[in-house]
């Protein structure tokens, strides 16, 4: 596979044997791309992309080449070690037995965000990191993997609060400042609050998003989404999910509609989804709710 693209002077390159045999939909790609990888042995693969890259090994041992900016290394890499590169790191790679991992790719954008009370936001760089181990990126990284296996992580809220703790987690970690980023105490303002709610009720049946609500409040998306979680014990997402299933089972008992057109109706994207949390939030199936 070849994907060569300019974005203002950098030249962005990709080649890998094999496509992914999964990869998340278009509606993310813009701030996270998930993809798993199944490479054949004895294979390379070269890149250059304007996106920081971590890639987390799922399958058996394997040894790696690497050639990246002109330095060799080598390592045999287990199941769980992980993989970091910043944008426009030139890497070729090389590996002895057939590769199976995931590859999250993270938009530049997100680290400014996250960063952008620093005094050198600007300028804060993520090292590269070769072969970590590292369990929270794992446990982020195999969660949304299932997520892609569930429904190709197509709801946008979510990839976006998975992405954006990705982001901050990086910053604290592997960069290269020692400046830390921002914690931040206490809770929104009520008017605030309020403010986000009333946007997130009003906007229940549409694809909501982590940065319209931070925009709205004239917040990055980090800080609502700490500040949020502080106020009301549940993150943006989950407080969304409940929202919906809520404005769902109103529906339910006011109109004779099916499930699947109350799905849709209340924001989730297919019937299989609105299921999935309508039972772990209420114990019961919608079916079984209707049945009472």
């Amino acid at each position: 596979m070849h994907e060569q693209d300019s974005i203002k002077e950098n030249v962005v390159l990709q080649t890998v044997p094999r496509l992914p045999i999964l990869r998340s939909q278009d509606t993310t790609s813009d701030i996270l791309r998930v993809e798993h990888h199944h490479q054949p042995a004895n294979q390379k693969s070269e890149c250059c992309l304007p996106k920081y890259l971590i890639s987390i090994h799922l399958g058996q041992p394997i040894q790696l080449e690497r050639i990246i900016d002109g330095q060799y290394s080598h390592d045999c890499l287990a199941k769980g070690d992980i993989m970091i590169t910043p944008p426009h790191l030139h890497r070729k790679l090389f590996w002895d037995v057939n590769a199976d991992f995931l590859l999250l790719r993270l938009e530049p954008k997100l680290f400014a965000s996250a960063a952008y009370e620093s005094i050198d936001a600007e300028h804060i760089q993520i090292v590269p990191q070769l072969k970590i181990c590292d369990p929270l990126i794992q446990q982020v990284g195999l969660t949304l993997k299932t997520e892609l296996e569930r429904d190709g992580l197509s709801d946008r809220l979510y990839a976006e609060s998975m992405a954006n703790a990705l982001a901050v987690h990086l910053l604290r970690r592997y960069s290269d400042q020692t400046r830390k980023i921002r914690t931040y105490p206490g809770r929104l303002p009520g008017h605030k609050l309020q403010q986000a709610i009333d946007y997130i009720q009003a906007h229940l049946a549409e694809e909501v998003s982590l940065e319209a609500i931070a925009t709205e409040l004239d917040m990055s998306p980090y800080h609502f989404a700490r500040l949020f979680k502080q106020s009301t014990g549940y993150s943006p997402y989950q407080y969304v999910i409940r929202c919906r299933i809520e404005r769902a089972q109103e529906l339910m008992v006011q109109e004779l509609q099916s499930i699947a057109s109350i799905a849709l109706k209340v924001g989730f994207a297919s019937q299989s989804q609105f299921g999935r949390h309508f039972k772990r939030l209420t114990g019961v199936t919608p079916k079984q709710f209707l049945q009472k």
